[in-house]
């Protein structure tokens, strides 16, 4: 579903971010290159951004640790989200 029209900005997308380390609603912004528009998704970033961080750090205590990031877990991410969490891959052992 989207949450910014005016920026063709998913649901998919701003958890994707909030997986590839966004912290804030800023920068969330800043990854998915939203411009200022009419405004009308602001409440809903905000609480998604909110929603998704909680998710992740509840998956932090369960497992101790930051979850490993795999191309299935980010979803659909713009570029420039991609470019950094690249660098993090999940590591497959041999059974």
């Amino acid at each position: 579903m989207y949450i910014c029209i005016c920026n063709a900005v998913t649901e998919d997308d701003v958890r994707g971010c909030v997986v590839a380390g966004a912290c804030s609603t800023k920068e969330v912004r800043s990854a998915c290159g939203m411009q200022p528009g009419c405004g009308s998704c602001t409440k809903r970033l905000r609480a998604l951004v909110s929603e998704s961080l909680t998710a992740v750090e509840l998956v932090d205590s369960i497992t101790g640790g930051p979850a490993p990031l795999t191309i299935a877990a980010r979803g659909p991410v713009h570029p420039e989200i991609t470019a950094e969490a690249d660098d993090t891959r999940s590591v497959q052992h041999a059974a």
